[in-house]
This record gives C-alpha cells, structure tokens and sequence, in this order.
C-alpha cells in the first residue's frame, strides 16, 4: 500500500511539473525481470565504480534534479551527461541513502506514459510521448529520519531505446 501511495504522489507531482497527462503503463513479467537485470547490473557498476559498465547501462543524457554541477534546466527537467551524473552518484555509492535502502529493503518496479512530452534528447524515431520504467527504493521512512519527517523515495527510471532498457532519470518523493 505505502509503495501504491508514492506512485501516486509521484504521477501527481509529475503532472504538476510539466503539465502532461500520465497513463500506467502494462507491463509483461519478461519486461519487469529484464529491467530487474539492468537494474542489477547498474548497482553493481555503481558499487564497483566501474564506469564503463556504467556507460553501457545509461543513455547519454539523464534527468538528475538532485545531481550538482550545470544541468541544463527547461520546464521539462534537468539534464546532466551520464559523467557528471556517474560523479554524482558513484562516489561513496555504498555510504549513500540510497544504496543502503536498497540492501535493507529493496525495490518496487512502476512504468507510467507520459503524454505528450518528449525531451529533446531522445533519438528521434522515440514516439511523442515517454515511458518512464521505474525502480522505487524506500529511502527513508515515515519518522526515520527525523521526527515528523514524511519519509523519502528515490527512483531510478530507465526508457527503452532499441528494445534495450537504459537509465535515464533519477528522481525523489517528497
């Protein structure tokens, strides 16, 4: 139920940030396990810090609001090359949050349409509107981290380029 609830928040703040419509998404278990692969693959590239395994997994430009340097920000996200995102993230990866969360409570998948919007860094035979395939890690919970806190998700979210999955965002709830 707590997992049905931050996928609701997040479609809900999605809408509200760039001002589509979002459709679930249906999804075969031989999509979820292969995604389950390279999401494995792309924490064990992180853990490892091996940056070409990393390359392989990520398409070249991600949305990382959180990541720190010089995205390119529009009203459609804030893009990064997959190297400053890699710094960002990979440094001290296991130290993180997130990593942490992952070990101790694992993840829930979620896939969602994004109706009309279609960042300009998608190849261009991508269709107009983009499926975001996502891995949602409870960060934090309710309380956990402080008093009163409401708990925090992270999102690692992957399109499909050429029948492959690759990273393509990184997002958090609240």
């Amino acid at each position: 139920m707590r997992h049905f609830l931050l996928c609701c928040f997040f479609i809900c703040s999605i809408t509200g940030f760039a001002q589509q419509t979002n459709t679930p998404v249906k999804v075969t278990k031989q999509e979820w396990d292969k995604l389950d692969k390279v999401f494995v693959a792309l924490i064990d590239a992180l853990v490892n810090n091996n940056t070409a395994a990393f390359n392989k997994l990520a398409y070249p430009v991600i949305d990382c609001i959180d990541c720190v340097g010089t995205p390119e920000f529009n009203n459609r996200g804030y893009f990064v090359t997959r190297d400053v995102f890699y710094l960002n993230i990979a440094t001290n990866f296991t130290k993180s949050p997130v990593y942490k969360a992952v070990a101790k409570r694992g993840y829930t998948f979620s896939a969602i349409l994004l109706k009309g919007y279609r960042p300009k860094y998608l190849p261009d035979d991508y269709p107009e509107d983009l499926t975001l395939y996502e891995v949602w890690i409870p960060t934090y919970l309710a309380n956990e981290l402080s008093k009163g806190h409401p708990g925090t998700s992270h999102a690692f979210q992957f399109v499909k380029i050429n029948g492959e999955f690759k990273l393509f965002g990184m997002t958090s709830i609240p």
